[in-house]
């Protein structure tokens, strides 16, 4: 499994190494290649070559898209980090971009690293027709903005010190999370042709992938180490943040997540081998360290 993830994560960094330099200067390219360098391990794009393994999708396509992924997840996390927002120093085990250059920087580099995830989609090296290419740059910008990590960003921030309910608590943590992985299981049906109802089932699966990931992550900040996981932990609570932990008290949620990797495998039983890997991905969610 580390070894299928490190390759993911090491030929998208290549490639995003590679598209950087190509970019004219300008005076945030450097705030830019911080945030989105090491860049974790990669899980979304992980994910998307998965999927992408179940539908038969070249794998080179897959680490371009999954690039501009990554992209829009900088962007995310530069913004969260903001004084603003969750008001976090360390990322990734390192100092966070508005810590490391300026405030103003870290604004306008995750601003620049998102419209670089479309610039990536549209490129003529992608190996896509320009209907695919338009569909795949309609659904990232769906799940990007006010109805996807925007608005669930915001709503985050909102629900904090509150009482919310549980339904609720999914609709936040499905837009801040759950959207870009539901982007990227729907990538290869798109690419493939699929129709709707099958496009949408794997929506669906993004969508409780998206949700396991973000109670894990929790979990996490709920009793994990901040040098494991390259941040800061135990937050969460201080902040007021509502979470499937502050509502189902930690051994509950354990086990909603662990349900929600099981009805997961139920949705993809019928793709036997093909989904082997991507089943893979979702156990080491559930015990990943950081």
């Amino acid at each position: 499994m580390l070894n299928s993830l490190n390759k993911v994560a090491k030929d998208t960094n290549i490639f995003l190494k590679k598209y950087l330099r190509k970019q004219k200067y300008s005076g945030l390219l450097a705030a830019m290649n911080y945030g989105l360098f090491p860049g974790g391990k990669k899980i979304r794009s992980k994910i998307l070559i998965d999927v992408g393994k179940i539908f038969n999708i070249n794998y080179n396509n897959l680490i371009k898209i999954g690039a501009a992924v990554e992209c829009v997840h900088a962007y995310s996390l530069i913004h969260d980090d903001l004084p603003c927002m969750d008001n976090d120093f360390i990322r990734r085990g390192k100092p966070s971009t508005h810590i490391k250059f300026d405030e103003a920087t870290a604004v306008l580099a995750g601003n620049s690293l998102l419209t670089l995830a479309f610039e990536i989609l549209s490129d003529d090296k992608l190996n896509l027709n320009q209907k695919t290419k338009n569909e795949l740059i309609n659904k990232l910008s769906e799940f990007s903005g006010h109805t996807g990590i925007a608005g669930g960003q915001f709503l985050d921030l909102e629900f904090e010190k509150k009482k919310i309910l549980l339904k609720k608590i999914i609709d936040m943590q499905l837009k801040k999370t759950g959207r870009l992985f539901c982007f990227c299981c729907v990538v290869p049906p798109i690419i493939a042709k699929k129709n709707i109802k099958i496009i949408k089932k794997f929506e669906a699966i993004g969508s409780d992938i998206g949700l396991l990931f973000q109670i894990t992550d929790d979990l996490i900040d709920y009793k994990g180490d901040s040098k494991k996981a390259g941040k800061k932990t135990s937050k969460d609570q201080k902040q007021g943040k509502a979470n499937l932990i502050s509502l189902l008290k930690y051994n509950n949620a354990v086990i909603y997540g662990k349900n929600l990797k099981l009805k997961i495998q139920k949705k993809l039983k019928n793709y036997g081998k093909k989904s082997n890997n991507l089943f893979e991905t979702l156990e080491y969610f559930l015990y990943r360290n950081k």
